[in-house]
């Protein structure tokens, strides 16, 4: 997988405002001063190395013009939105020491309604942990061989359900896969509910409603972990911490274990 960086430069090159250097596009001059020809020269690039991916400098992520050109080109900008839900279960464990939830006690619900290996292993793992679970879908035929190995292989009971009414009313930890915020305020929430949120933030409409929503996450890296070492490099000073892991993680798996939430 081709991954480029793409940041700014504090220089100002009059003959050469966008270069390439190795696996970074560098464009030499102000944010504010990037215009549409800069920005097709970068879609060109891309496309003339076959890169589907990138990351943007901190600075750049408040140019929407750039932005929404490499979405338009398809370019896939990591948003360490990836590396969210790789992370889920340590997020997961986390809340619930900070929020006073006990797992064994407690009722954890997931919003999904595309089954991958990833949501799939989490599920699996918490079945163990939590009281009870409830997958609340749209595609319940989706879930049904999930279900069905679970009770066959463990004797664990897991709740696959769509009840708008009741499918998230006595659930403390809400893990919100994959649910835009229209469809999630279609559901009845507990009103004291810990929203872990993995896709574009999101707001509970319900006035009732005096619980938490955590759009987003915190990482740091284990120091002098292989992983630490290589993202600190001063080529990288530009770039989001999470960016960077994710895309690091992708590669190295293993170093997983590495990262802090």
């Amino acid at each position: 997988m081709i991954v480029f960086f793409i940041e700014e430069s504090n220089k100002n090159k009059i003959f050469k405002h966008i270069e390439v250097i190795k696996d970074k596009i560098i464009i030499n001059k102000k944010v504010e001063k990037i215009n549409k020809k800069d920005i097709n020269k970068i879609n060109i690039i891309l496309n003339n190395m076959k890169c589907n991916k990138v990351i943007i400098s901190k600075k750049l992520k408040d140019n929407d013009i750039l932005k929404n050109s490499l979405y338009s080109n398809n370019i896939n900008i990591v948003n360490g939105k990836v590396l969210y839900k790789i992370l889920l279960e340590k997020i997961i464990e986390t809340t619930c020491i900070k929020n006073s939830i006990n797992p064994k006690e407690s009722q954890i619900a997931f919003t999904v309604n595309y089954l991958d290996s990833n949501i799939t292993k989490i599920i699996y793992n918490l079945s163990k942990t939590f009281k009870s679970i409830s997958i609340v879908t749209n595609n319940i035929n989706s879930f049904k061989q999930l279900k069905e190995k679970l009770y066959n292989n463990e004797g664990v009971i897991i709740t696959v359900t769509n009840n708008k009414r009741k499918a998230l009313l006595k659930s403390s930890l809400i893990i919100n896969y994959d649910f835009p915020e229209e469809l999630i305020n279609k559901y009845s929430i507990y009103d004291n509910s810990v929203i872990i949120n993995t896709e574009e933030p999101i707001h509970i409409h319900k006035k009732r409603f005096n619980g938490k929503i955590i759009n987003d996450y915190n990482i740091s890296l284990e120091k002098n972990s292989d992983i630490e070492i290589e993202l600190k490099k001063e080529k990288f000073k530009k770039f989001d911490i999470k960016d960077l892991t994710e895309v690091f993680i992708m590669q190295y798996p293993e170093e997983i274990c590495n990262v802090i939430v």
